[in-house]
């Protein structure tokens, strides 16, 4: 089973009903989160031997979902920008009330800049090369229009289970897996 360390805990929403002659409050189901959205999509293919940790802090970036398992490890980083994107390789633009709007740094660059970082890190913390891989999410923007991207990008966590699904290799022992796992829950920002 698809072990998850999250950051905060989930509070069920509390509803109150008016009866007719007193006041009753009822517990409704909590809100889905991105994390409950990520896990019911990659649960069947990362089984026991995966870990995914919420809000890890690497230096001063902050990475919104670390996945840890034999087939190496997996960032995701989300953007919660609602309006239309368009992403290139060279320009990332969002479509604003005045027309379209430049974003700087590019997303796709710092995402890139951020897979290093962790690989130097990772690599120097276990005396070996890690695998890292980076996905960035657009979960809540209208339209995602993607021409010539080279990363893993997309407006939903389909593409997470795609990319795992299609790396063959395991190169982690588990003993390394747990040591990644544990770097990475001991840097984990708690809200």
């Amino acid at each position: 089973m698809l072990q998850v360390l999250t950051a905060t805990e989930k509070q069920p929403v509390k509803q109150q009903t008016r009866k007719l002659f007193r006041t009753k409050e009822e517990v409704m189901k909590a809100p889905t989160s991105y994390t409950d959205r990520l896990v019911e999509n990659i649960r069947h293919t990362c089984r026991f031997d995966w870990m995914m940790i919420e809000q890890v802090e690497f230096g001063e970036d902050l990475v919104h979902y670390v996945l840890v398992g034999p087939k190496g490890v997996f960032l995701i980083q989300l953007n919660r920008t609602p309006a239309p994107v368009h992403l290139t390789n060279r320009e990332c633009r969002t479509e604003t009330s005045m027309g379209w709007k430049h974003i700087y740094p590019h997303p796709v660059t710092e995402l890139e800049r951020m897979t290093k970082q962790v690989r130097t890190r990772l690599k120097k913390e276990c005396g070996q090369a890690i695998p890292v891989y980076s996905f960035l999410i657009f979960p809540e923007t209208e339209q995602l229009k993607l021409k010539r991207v080279k990363a893993n990008c997309g407006d939903s966590f389909t593409l997470v289970n795609q990319v795992i699904s299609k790396t063959n290799l395991e190169t982690l022992t588990e003993p390394l897996v747990k040591q990644v796992a544990y770097y990475c829950s001991e840097r984990q920002v708690h809200k």
